[in-house]
């Protein structure tokens, strides 16, 4: 039961103003779409769908479609109309920041991106994974100048490595020009690459974007083999970088299908409260002539991104061994003991139990467990191999256990990453 000292019961003057406020709100999202539709016309990279998306959005307001909407909500409902007609995912409206004031020479490329800068430059991890394999984690390939000095350490620090790997499965685009720095490391830097090309329709030119000796020379890697990890989130620049290298044939890209979005925006203020993102150009591969819009970079190897690095590591690690890199045996040892271990029973297990010179196995449960004599802690054994066990949690040893002529174990031989061995035997 509501109460009537509850209940606001507008004065006579109150209501009087109500049709004078309610035609100013519906006067001012007339003024707002009027003035939106006339960005989209005159910007948009496609003239004939821009007029379209214009004429769209005025019906939608004729209809009463943004009526009693707060900012927010206008915002996201714009946003909507406007990504559901044109299918186009870089199309966004949302409010300016509070205390925004329009600069004498506005940064379009700013306003396009509100993402704040919590990361250093999108560099999240680098690191020297089992096997030698150089791994690059990137959330947004950010803007070049404050980029440039972390790319060229991550690459100082990758340099050398057997194969790199590129993870993108976080990222949702930024700068194309950071695309194309960091790409130059991993071509020949005296022989410029085509990689893409962007048409601007406010400007009605082409950008064509090389590869090229800017960086730090002694740090390229244009032999080392690249791979490049994705998920549906990688958007944009992300995308670029995939299908620039996927193209070219220079990687091999792991995980899902992309977002789709190959139209890179400016920002363009509405009604001095909005921004509105508008795709005003297109990308033009100078291979396949066409761009991912829409159908997003399909991977060489198609596996569900939370599984894109593990199959990655497991490609390169079994290429690298089949060469004789012992480092990459190492790894793929320490990676299949993890993703494939083998299979055996409770009385196959049994069969390796007992004393050895100085170590010694027994079985608990379903489990055979080691260690070092005199030592305190029992260690479980898993089976990589025919004969072959690694302790669980330790990396860089390989247990092998030999056999006589009839078949009876006889001998344990431990090999070590430093490549040194030692063997205990069957007491």
């Amino acid at each position: 039961m509501i109460s009537m000292s509850s209940v606001f019961v507008p004065s006579v003057c109150a209501l009087s103003l109500l049709p004078i406020l309610g035609q100013a709100i519906e006067d001012a999202a007339e003024d707002l779409i009027s003035e939106l539709a006339q960005e989209i016309r005159d910007n948009y990279v496609f003239p004939e769908i821009g007029q379209r998306t214009a004429d769209y959005l005025l019906k939608r307001e004729s209809e009463g479609a943004y009526e009693g909407l707060d900012d927010p909500q206008l915002a996201m409902t714009i946003t909507q109309d406007l990504q559901s007609f044109t299918s186009d995912r870089h199309f966004a409206m949302r409010l300016l920041p509070e205390g925004w004031q329009q600069r004498a020479e506005s940064d379009s490329e700013d306003l396009a991106d509100p993402r704040p800068n919590t990361t250093p430059n999108g560099f999240m991890r680098v690191e020297r994974l089992d096997g030698n394999i150089g791994y690059l984690d990137l959330d947004g390939f950010m803007q070049v100048d404050s980029a440039r000095a972390n790319t060229h350490a991550a690459m100082q620090l990758l340099n050398g490595s057997s194969a790199l790997i590129f993870d993108l499965r976080d990222n949702g685009g930024g700068d194309p020009e950071t695309v194309q720095l960091i790409t130059s490391y991993l071509f020949d830097p005296d022989e410029p690459v085509h990689l893409n090309s962007l048409y601007f329709r406010p400007a009605d030119e082409t950008t064509e974007f090389w590869t090229h000796d800017e960086i730090e020379v002694a740090n390229a890697m244009p032999e080392v083999p690249v791979y490049v990890l994705t998920s549906g989130y990688t958007f944009s620049a992300a995308e670029e970088f995939s299908y620039n290298l996927q193209c070219l044939k220079r990687g091999t890209i792991v995980g899902e299908t992309t977002g789709g979005g190959a139209h890179p925006v400016d920002g363009f203020v509405v009604e001095d409260r909005f921004v509105v993102n508008i795709p005003v150009g297109r990308a033009i591969n100078p291979i396949t002539k066409t761009n991912w819009e829409g159908t997003g970079v399909k991977p060489d190897i198609e596996i569900e991104s939370d599984r894109a690095l593990d199959r990655a590591m497991l490609e390169i690690l079994e290429t690298l061994a089949e060469t004789g890199d012992d480092s990459a045996r190492w790894g793929l040892i320490n990676l299949q003991s993890r993703l494939s271990p083998l299979e055996l029973s409770a009385n196959e297990l049994a069969e390796y139990a007992g004393q050895y010179t100085d170590r010694e196995l027994m079985m608990d449960g379903n489990e055979l467990m080691y260690r070092r004599k005199g030592r305190p802690s029992w260690s479980r054994l898993i089976a990589v191999g025919e004969d072959q066990f690694v302790i669980d949690g330790f990396d860089g040893f390989l247990m092998t256990f030999e056999r006589n002529r009839i078949g009876e174990i006889t001998q344990i031989v431990g090999s070590y990453v430093q490549g040194h061995t030692d063997s205990s035997d069957r007491e």
